[in-house]
Formats: structure tokens, C-alpha cells, sequence
């Protein structure tokens, strides 16, 4: 628990790091989050696990737990997809038509591997309304542009396939698209189910 907990804040650390070269963005987004409201998403279009094109109007009336990661992720994907699972679940024993408007999204950074067939195979290990997208390089760069995240791709010294540095924040976005609060990594399933019981009630 302590060396995941050490991995966590060395990903943020760099997070930080290399957002801090986008004009402070990240220091903002922490001391004063309500100040980016209309500079964090915007209009994206993606395709699901069928091949359905969706747009960030899809999500309208709802509200949107978006993460960025991809299937190949050692271990901080499949880390913060579970804790959104986690928390949407006691949510959903809590709360059930509250948690019923909550759509929880990952965004692969990583469409060069991650197929339709892999993020069907990867999403189902979640929560079961998890919403897989993926799109061209180009699509998926400018959805994480939009997002004040980053990307970036990692080579191997051993060979081995690359990995892919990314922005592990998961985004709460209102019914109207517009940016609510962020999650990190200190956050865990319990401080999110607290805060979205606060910020959707």
C-alpha cells in the first residue's frame, strides 16, 4: 500500500511538473479550480468499443467521470478506473438515481494498441456503464489539449514497448459539459463518493 501510494505521488509530481509549462495551469486548477470552468473539455468526437462516432454533446443532461489512460498501463489505470468503480458503487447503494446520472468515460491515449476489441476486453473489468472511446492520434490529442493534459510516449532502454506518460486526473463535468473539480491521486474511492455526492446532490 505504501509503494503504490509513493508511485501515486511521484505521478503526480511529474504531472505537475510538465503541466506547470502550460502557462500555471495546474497550480490554478488546485488552489482555485471554479477559475477554469470554460478553459477545461470542450467539443471532442471519439467512437466507442462499436464504432459509434460520440461527441461531447452525448453526455448533455448528464454528468461525465472522464479519465485518460490506456490498456497497457502497468498499474495507475487500472488503479483510478477501479476507484471510480468503487466509488460510483457505493454511490449507487446510497444514492441510486444520483449515481444513475454519472457516466463514468475513459479516453485511451494509446489508439496505436488499443483497438475497439482491447478496450471492450479492458473496459469490462470496471464498472459495467464504463464508456471506453478511443480516435485517431490527432482526435485524441486534442481531446487531451482540451482537457489542460498532457501525453507522452515513453521508449523502453530494454527493448521492451513504450509506455505512456499522461495527466491522471479524473474530470467531474457537469449536465451542461462545463468543468466541475478534478480528482488526483490522493483521492480515493471514498473522498469521491463524498464529493460527488456534494457536487451533483
Amino acid at each position: 500500500m505504501i509503494r503504490h501510494r509513493i508511485r501515486n505521488l511521484a505521478l503526480v509530481l511529474v504531472s505537475l511538473l510538465c503541466l506547470a509549462f502550460t502557462g500555471g495551469v495546474v497550480a490554478t486548477l488546485i488552489v482555485k479550480p471554479e477559475a477554469f470552468r470554460s478553459a477545461i473539455g470542450g467539443p471532442f468526437a471519439l467512437e466507442d468499443i462499436e464504432g459509434r462516432r460520440i461527441t461531447e454533446a452525448d453526455y448533455r443532461g448528464r454528468f461525465m467521470m472522464l479519465y485518460f489512460g490506456y490498456t497497457y498501463c502497468p498499474d495507475v489505470c487500472p488503479t483510478r478506473l477501479q476507484e471510480m468503480t468503487l466509488a460510483l458503487e457505493a454511490l449507487e447503494a446510497e444514492a441510486p438515481e444520483l449515481a444513475a446520472r454519472i457516466t463514468p468515460v475513459f479516453v485511451t491515449v494509446d489508439p496505436r494498441r488499443d483497438t475497439r476489441e482491447a478496450l471492450r476486453a479492458y473496459a469490462a473489468h470496471f464498472h459495467p456503464r464504463l464508456e471506453a472511446l478511443r480516435g485517431s492520434e490527432a482526435e485524441v490529442a486534442e481531446v487531451v489539449r482540451s482537457f489542460q493534459g498532457y501525453v507522452n510516449y515513453v521508449p523502453q532502454a530494454d527493448g521492451a514497448d513504450y509506455l505512456v506518460d499522461h495527466t491522471a486526473y479524473v474530470y467531474l463535468m457537469g449536465p451542461d459539459g462545463a468543468y466541475l473539480t478534478h480528482f488526483t491521486a490522493f483521492d480515493d474511492e471514498t473522498e469521491m463518493t463524498a464529493r460527488l455526492a456534494r457536487l451533483t446532490d
